[in-house]
């Protein structure tokens, strides 16, 4: 099973630069914990230390928001992920 992960620009330099990554898994969280294990430092910045998913970050599936279920969502073969950052400052 093939899904495609479209990371935010802020990832992107965490993943060899790559804009899209296919990873394998049957949830969404699956997924993630694939894309994590190949990029170490991706995990770090998503993820809090007991595993949930940092404030700051939202999961979509063919570009549709999957809150509160970001990590427990079924996905299938060709559906792609999205991971958004939101940035702030000042």
């Amino acid at each position: 099973m093939s899904i495609k992960v479209r990371l935010h620009p802020i990832l992107q330099k965490l993943a060899e630069g790559q804009e899209v990554v296919e990873v394998t898994g049957h949830t969404t969280g699956e997924c993630l914990e694939n894309l994590e294990s190949r990029f170490p430092d991706i995990k770090k910045m998503i993820r809090a230390k007991r595993g949930q998913l940092r404030p700051y970050c939202n999961i979509l599936v063919n570009s549709e928001s999957i809150y509160p279920k970001e990590l427990t969502t079924p996905v299938k073969d060709g559906d792609q992920i999205d991971i958004v950052v939101f940035v702030t400052g000042g």
